[in-house]
């Protein structure tokens, strides 16, 4: 899954967009904040040479209170605390609070500590006033900055807690997807995650008694069909043979081929594969063995195999499509020999003959009856099932004559 296609991606990048929307609305407040308590104190200022233009004929003590009055505190000493920084005046201030400040003495607005102060520049009379009003209380809109940023964060990590089960839930879905039905999706969360993960895993809990029921029936009707089958077989074998027998020991076969083949195809359905590293070499040299081939038919197979190739496969379930392959390719050759070439990019088994009157996908389904030779359909359709369960791929050509199925790793 792309990264910017990821829910987690996607609520990060919210979160982060938040977070700087908060922090640039965060920086603007402040800003327009320390602008309007300046220019509260420029007010301020204002006053204060208003007020001192009537006190200038007054003595010290009568000033001393007026200016108390008015929330001012006059300094004895003219001495700044260290760390004041002057402020300058906001650029938008009108021209008739300008001009009225030119008429008045002038002042210079500094800030300590959270305090104001003015500090006369007239070298006559030189004096340092701290202003007492309380400042403007900023701080329940700080406080509101502190929630909304504690409330953002707390969203995010209960977002993100409930979304983390969404992990877990596609790692059990992809095993299944690969056939595995051991696995448990059940939560006992109480959120739309933990519905679709019980119900999924309800799903699957009635996909495996169907499975446990079909391998249970299948087990009974194939142990019931090779009992009488077996019986037979040790009938004929007692009898003088004959047409008859023949007959019936050829439609045995048969009735066996078939048991057997819908086995592989159950182990196919219900089983995971067994993948081991395997001797290319050994595969086919079993498949051959099982076919019990006769010297005349064993001479008709021409084997070229390049020495020391390895693959992983489970080996009684490819030995038994390399089986069907190899006895497709004998059964229907009008003319010897059967080639066989195996190296590192596959299997290929070629044989002589005519062409199909069908499709190869319908001679391919299971228990088809296109083939004017008889047989039983399961053949290739169990090697396709096979080839495709290991991720390997069953290619098909006719070119001149001769039939080439080929197993491309």
């Amino acid at each position: 899954m792309l990264p910017h296609r990821s829910i987690f991606f996607k609520l990060n990048l919210f979160f982060v967009l938040a977070l700087l929307t908060l922090a640039l609305l965060f920086a603007l407040f402040h800003v327009t904040a320390s602008h309007m308590e300046t220019r509260r104190e420029v007010l301020r200022g204002m006053e204060l040479a208003r007020l001192l233009h009537h006190l200038r004929s007054t003595d010290r003590a009568e000033r001393t209170s007026a200016l108390a009055e008015a929330q001012f505190a006059l300094l004895t000493t003219g001495a700044l605390p260290k760390n004041a920084r002057e402020l300058q005046p906001p650029r938008n201030a009108d021209d008739h609070d300008a001009r009225e400040h030119r008429e008045r003495p002038p002042l210079r607005l500094y800030e300590a500590d959270g305090s104001y102060y003015f500090r006369s520049t007239i070298r006559r009379d030189p004096f340092l006033v701290k202003d007492e009003r309380p400042a403007e209380n900023f701080g329940g809109l700080q406080l509101i900055f502190v929630l909304l940023l504690a409330g953002l964060v707390t969203l995010y990590v209960l977002l993100r807690r409930s979304l983390l089960p969404l992990r877990d839930l596609h790692t059990q879905i992809r095993r299944f997807g690969r056939g595995d039905l051991d696995i448990d999706t059940s939560s006992t969360r109480r959120d739309e995650i933990a519905a679709i993960a019980n119900e999924f895993n309800d799903a699957l809990e009635q996909l495996r008694q169907l499975r446990a029921s079909r391998q249970l029936f299948l087990r009974n009707v194939m142990h019931e069909l090779k009992t009488p089958l077996t019986k037979g077989k040790l009938s004929l074998a007692m009898m003088e043979e004959n047409e008859q027998t023949a007959y019936l020991n050829r439609l045995f076969s048969r009735m066996d081929d078939l048991i057997n083949g819908v086995a592989q195809v159950e182990k196919l359905q219900s089983v995971g594969l067994d993948r081991t590293p395997q001797k290319l070499g050994a595969l086919l040299e079993t498949a051959v063995h099982q076919l019990y081939l006769s010297a005349e038919r064993r001479q008709a197979l021409m084997i070229t195999i390049e020495p020391d190739v390895s693959i992983n496969a489970d080996a009684p379930l490819f030995i038994s499509a390399l089986s069907n392959l190899l006895d497709n390719a004998l059964k229907y050759s009008s003319a010897p020999p059967v080639t066989v070439t195996a190296d590192r990019q596959g299997i290929c088994i070629a044989n002589t003959g005519a062409p199909l009157d069908v499709p190869l996908d319908t001679v391919m389904q299971p228990f088809s009856s296109a083939n004017p030779a008889g047989g039983l359909g399961l053949g290739l359709s169990i090697t396709d099932t096979v080839v495709q369960a290991h991720g390997f791929t069953l290619v098909y050509d006719y070119r001149e004559g001769t039939h080439r199925f080929c197993i491309r790793f």
